[in-house]
């Protein structure tokens, strides 16, 4: 008995478990209904009662009992109301309880009716497919065996008074036979309907285990994912996808959106995977971050038209990692061959400007030899960016107090570059503090500054720096007056060797990233008025 009590999907507990078993919403409402069945067969029974009070067509034997039972048996099913919504006592005492209830007055108002003629015995068939039901199948046989006893002693009761015929006991038997099958029958299909039930648990619950690995697989993965119903419709979509697509504001990110409204050229692009399952497209430019993306779609089931799995793969992160390896290879090679390239280099140099100091008043030989100087400065500064690669993640971060520093930094930059007093602009105020490496950020500094003075009017205030302490983050802002970036160079912007100054190595703004990055800042252009503008947002300084 104690088995019943442990396993939730039995109502039925043993008396002795002394913790009673908490039962769910679903077999309440079962015993609820149950309850309403009875209450409707009791109200059908008064009604009947009172209609066919001259020529009874229940209780004719003794109509006062019959509706004496009759009301107890209503009183009983609206007592039930009151002790299910309470849920008290116990739901397997209220289960025993009202099929008991059904045995005795159903068989008493048998008895005055005419005994198992008058058919009320086939009632409790209902009764006893109920108890099977809600009580999984455990005691509908006692039942059954309680229901028969009850009509063999009414039926005794009744032959004893001479008022039924002994031929009777025939009927009774068949009905309590009757009453088994019912029963067993009962017994048999609640019994696979439970096997079924746990069956289905067990097969909810991995497929439960399944969704949840996949989600985290999804979310995992550095491909964009979208889930599309047949509609176009986004159903699903993992964070790198949101992170692509710029979804993370709209409401559930994008869930629920048409595709159309997102990305209008993906649309394109599934309606001819549709019509072609090999169809290839070409990369796509999503995003206000200008995301480059190869879209690729697998169909979800056996019909196209059922609904698409969009894959987006981020081709800027692959070239991310193409360029990481080529300056890598690069990094390593010039590192190993530094001192032989830059020996050479110093002796070509060195020459130059002898022969430069010999030359005689022909200017051919003179622009030869400033070719021959400007290359060698070029290749020199080439070396030396590439071996600064390798040292962006020697990182020592400190404390920068920067109206001080950046006071002294413009200073050094104007006397080092040439630049007229009053070229750079400062708007720092005192007490901004920032977390950086004192080096790298000179570094990063020098290169957005001399790119900006080359590209400015070249005037008074032509490079502006000003400062703001955001919370716990700060943003150095660096503009000039220039005419600012092309929107098609937006995308290249900071990859390595791209540059629009044929005297320009390419690597300026690259460098100043990565080394913003080994410093846990950012550095961005901000494209939100005329002129450069870059900005540099790092740790505040304790």
């Amino acid at each position: 008995m104690n088995q019943y009590a442990s396993n939730p999907l039995g109502p039925i507990a043993d008396s002795v478990t002394s913790s009673p078993v908490v039962q769910p919403d679903s077999y309440w409402r079962t015993l609820h209904y149950l309850n309403l069945y009875r209450l409707t067969l009791g109200g059908v029974f008064l009604v009947v009662s009172l209609l066919s009070s001259e020529q009874p067509l229940l209780g004719q034997e003794n109509p006062a009992l019959f509706f004496l039972y009759n009301i107890i048996y209503l009183g009983l099913a609206a007592l039930a109301i009151v002790t299910i919504s309470l849920r008290k006592p116990r739901f397997e005492w209220q289960v025993s309880f009202q099929i008991l209830t059904d045995i005795t007055l159903i068989v008493l108002m048998m008895s005055v009716s005419g005994g198992v003629r008058s058919g009320l015995g086939l009632l409790l068939m209902v009764s006893l497919v109920s108890s099977g039901l809600i009580s999984r199948g455990r005691l509908v046989l006692l039942h059954a065996a309680l229901a028969t006893v009850a009509v063999l002693v009414a039926h005794t009761f009744g032959v004893l008074d001479y008022h039924q015929a002994v031929g009777d006991y025939s009927q009774a038997g068949l009905l309590g036979v009757a009453f088994f099958t019912t029963a067993w029958v009962a017994h048999v299909l609640t019994k696979r309907s439970h096997v079924s039930e746990q069956l289905a648990a067990e097969r909810a619950e991995d497929l439960e285990n399944m969704a949840q690995i996949n989600q985290l697989v999804i979310e995992d993965m550095q491909d964009g994912v979208i889930v599309l119903d047949g509609e176009g419709n986004i159903r699903q979509a993992n964070r790198q996808a949101v992170r692509i697509l710029d979804l993370a504001g709209a409401p559930g990110e994008g869930v629920g959106q048409p595709l159309v409204s997102v990305v209008p050229a993906l649309v394109d692009c599934l309606e001819q995977w549709r019509k072609n399952s090999q169809a290839s497209f070409a990369a796509l430019t999503v995003g206000s971050s200008s995301a480059e993306c190869q879209p690729r779609f697998i169909a979800v089931g056996d019909k196209r038209v059922m609904g698409a799995v969009l894959v987006l793969e981020d081709l800027s992160r692959v070239h991310q990692q193409a360029q990481q390896i080529k300056l890598a290879a690069l990094g390593r090679l010039t590192a190993n061959i530094a001192h032989e390239i830059r020996n050479p280099l110093s002796s070509i140099s060195h020459a130059a400007q002898i022969l430069q100091e010999d030359a005689s008043e022909d200017k051919t030989h003179i622009r030869l030899l400033e070719i021959i100087h400007d290359n060698t400065r070029r290749i020199d500064r080439l070396v030396g960016d590439v071996l600064a690669l390798n040292r962006r993640d020697r990182v020592q971060p400190e404390t920068i107090i920067l109206d001080s520093y950046l006071s002294i930094f413009v200073e050094e930059f104007s006397l080092a570059e040439n630049i007229p007093p009053g070229s750079i602009r400062l708007n720092v105020d005192q007490g901004g503090r920032a977390c950086f490496d004192r080096g790298h950020l000179n570094q990063v500094l020098w290169n957005l500054c001399r790119n900006g003075w080359r590209y400015s009017r070249k005037q008074a205030g032509s490079i502006e720096l000003w400062v703001d302490v955001l919370n716990t983050r700060v943003d150095l802002h660096i503009v000039d007056d220039g005419a600012g970036i092309p929107a098609e160079n937006m995308s290249k912007l900071f990859e390595p060797f791209f540059t629009t100054d044929s005297l320009g190595t390419g690597l300026g703004l690259y460098i100043s990233r990565e080394l913003c990055e080994a410093n846990r800042a950012s550095l961005n252009y901000v494209a939100d008025k005329a002129g450069g503008h870059f900005k540099i947002s790092c740790r505040e300084g304790t």
